[in-house]
């Protein structure tokens, strides 16, 4: 009877305790997940989040669209595309190829500034020069050797003139007005020595047109796909604001992610730029963005194949609707400021 208790329970005992050199292998595999899971920044969590929310929303408003079938109209195909069409818009489709292909030389170049902090010898020439040297062959490039879609047609009909007319104007009031509200808002500062206009370095908004050129062109191309290859009902104008919102905090979020090499532009919290940041200077993109595809664009990104005279916007309606874009913002970004309840001022002085 105490033998069968005694081989019992030494059965138990083995079956129910531990194995040692098992767990003790498991255990630090534990704790260095733990420690590394500590050691990420609660604001890349936050923005895993964030991310996470709007790309399900973009994608489950995706599921709901109805492709249209591609078939051919007398002025070509009207298959879904992301370029302006060659044959009925060459203007714009070659302009959208040159600023596309001008804009990785650019921005290449930005990473070889950062990462050889070239810019800590520049002082405010050195700035000026490098910013005007970015944005100057967008204009410059065009009017020395016509791009192809250029060659046969007039200057005022050119695209490229006026996309950057339109992106001269916004650019200029995003600098000259908008910067105040980075300022006040989320406690932002630029440091480094520079010519100023409105207590905002001039280089800046030659460097802004290079990067709003840019911008809206990827923007152009992912809204005209949308809407060359989607039926137009509710639900695509549903996905379409999705998508808009969803590009326009992702490209405030990554200037703001990939400006941070650079040390003479700084916040208060840095962690608040990247969240609430992101969101305010994304409220430029969420008007711009749209509207900037308006110049020189069919109804329905031209897949109905329309002539192209009806696809022609004038400088004075670019310029215009440029101005009209850029008050809508101001209006946005002051709601917000009421929303928040923070004070507006512009010191002429310096902030």
């Amino acid at each position: 009877m105490n033998s069968d208790y005694a081989c019992s329970r030494e059965v138990f005992r083995h079956r129910s305790s531990p194995d040692l050199p098992a767990l003790a292998s498991v255990l630090p595999r534990r704790a260095m997940a733990a420690s590394a899971l500590a050691a990420i920044p609660p604001v890349w969590i936050t923005m895993a989040k964030i991310f996470s929310t709007i790309f399900s929303v973009v994608y489950a408003l995706s599921l709901t669209l109805t492709p249209v079938r591609s078939r051919r109209t007398a002025s070509g195909s009207s298959a879904p595309r992301w370029l302006a069409d060659p044959r009925t818009n060459p203007s714009k489709h070659h302009a959208e190829v040159f600023i596309l292909k001008y804009s990785a030389a650019w921005i290449l170049s930005v990473g070889v500034v950062i990462a050889s902090r070239a810019f800590e010898w520049w002082g405010p020439w050195g700035y000026m020069v490098y910013c005007v040297s970015c944005a100057a062959p967008y204009l410059l490039y065009p009017l020395a050797r016509p791009l192809p879609g250029d060659a046969s047609a007039r200057r005022r009909d050119w695209y490229i003139l006026k996309a950057n007319v339109w992106i001269a104007v916004f650019s200029f009031i995003g600098n000259y007005w908008y910067t105040h509200y980075f300022y006040g808002v989320l406690k932002a500062d630029y440091t480094f020595e520079a010519h100023r206009l409105n207590d905002v370095p001039i280089a800046l908004y030659f460097m802004t047109h290079a990067y709003f050129m840019f911008y809206h062109v990827l923007s152009n191309c992912a809204l005209r796909r949308v809407r060359s290859g989607f039926e137009p009902d509710a639900r695509r104008f549903a996905f379409e604001c999705a998508l808009i919102g969803a590009m326009a905090y992702t490209t405030a979020f990554m200037e703001s992610l990939t400006i941070c090499g650079f040390p003479y532009y700084r916040f208060e919290n840095r962690d608040m730029a990247y969240t609430l940041g992101s969101a305010f200077y994304g409220i430029y993109f969420l008007v711009s963005f749209p509207m900037f595809l308006r110049v020189d664009e069919a109804a329905g990104g031209g897949r109905r194949g329309e002539k192209a005279a009806a696809m022609t916007t004038t400088f004075h309606q670019t310029f215009w609707e440029a101005m009209g874009s850029g008050m809508a913002v101001l209006c946005l970004l002051d709601f917000v400021r009421l929303a928040l309840g923070i004070d507006f001022v512009m010191k002429a002085g310096g902030h």
